[in-house]
């Protein structure tokens, strides 16, 4: 890998962490000018990072327990709540 490469898929990570400076965004974007492959890496890793923001999003509105679980863990800390009394 070219080293001018090598730093835009080091940009592309750090752009899924952090806001790029305006350099730093004006050098992808000629980088991106003259290789597809890096404009295409960059897209692939933009997609992949909201897939996977999404997923969290939609498995943290549904992590509930089911109801047989949650019975379970409440008659648990109601027997310890009155042995320890």
């Amino acid at each position: 890998m070219k080293h001018a490469c090598e730093r835009i898929s080091q940009l592309t990570s750090d752009a899924l962490e952090r806001k790029l400076s305006i350099v730093e965004r004006f050098s992808m974007g000629f980088h991106f000018l003259l290789c597809s492959a890096c404009e295409q890496y960059h897209e692939n890793m933009r997609k992949l990072h909201q897939a996977l923001q999404l997923q969290r999003e939609r498995n943290s509105k549904n992590a509930k327990l089911p109801p047989d679980k949650r019975e379970a863990i409440t008659q648990t800390l109601q027997t310890l709540h009155t042995t320890r009394k």
